[in-house]
């Protein structure tokens, strides 16, 4: 019976983080659907002062992606989210930086036009060791004003529309303070989840 006991158990702990790793979790008639954009910030500078950005383009393609993985279609989706943002250095460069800093958000589906959304504060970066962010990726702790900016994004997709958002870098202080002879050079990977809840009654159009 013990042994018996131990082999249901490990079932169990098995096919949970078999759900888990799929991303699904069956509540009622539906499904919770998560997926994963990633994009690089990818920074040179000689000063602790600086402005910079990054886009992330393919929500989009992410989207319909998951939803042709699982069989539906956007008509299938009850309701859309971000929910977690997470941040990892790939590489510093030639010593450690604590960076103080803010990275908004804004929405700008035309590169050459102005913002539809935003800016708006995602996340506050303060005397952040760039190395402390190696390893397995950090969750971040997100603004409220920014996560809305994502949020009305994410709900655009599900009316055809193709969102582009523009991740602002405002640094306000490195330490120690780059210079040319100590120029401070960094990779960090910025990975946004978000979640949908897709009706599993209906057919995909």
């Amino acid at each position: 019976m013990k042994n018996h006991a131990w082999a249901l158990v490990l079932a169990i702990i098995v096919v949970g983080t078999t759900i888990g790793l799929s991303s699904c979790i069956f509540q009622g008639g539906d499904v919770v659907l998560n997926e994963t954009v990633c994009v690089t910030l990818e920074e040179t500078q000689t000063t602790g002062q600086f402005s910079s950005f990054v886009v992330v383009d393919d929500f989009k393609e992410a989207l319909e992606r998951k939803l042709e993985q699982n069989g539906k279609g956007k008509r299938d989706v009850k309701s859309i989210h971000m929910a977690s943002a997470t941040f990892k250095t790939t590489s510093v460069t030639p010593h450690d930086w604590n960076v103080t800093g803010d990275i908004n958000i804004a929405r700008q589906d035309d590169p050459a036009g102005g913002y539809e959304d935003g800016p708006a504060p995602l996340v506050r970066f303060d005397n952040q060791s760039l190395k402390g962010l190696k390893g397995q990726p950090t969750d971040a702790d997100l603004l409220a004003d920014g996560v809305a900016v994502v949020d009305r994004a994410l709900a655009s997709l599900l009316v055809d529309e193709d969102p582009r958002l523009v991740l602002l870098v405002e640094n306000e202080s490195v330490s120690p303070t780059p210079s040319t002879a100590d120029p401070m050079s960094f990779k960090v990977k910025v990975c946004v989840t978000f979640q949908m809840v897709v009706d599993l009654g209906k057919k995909k159009p």
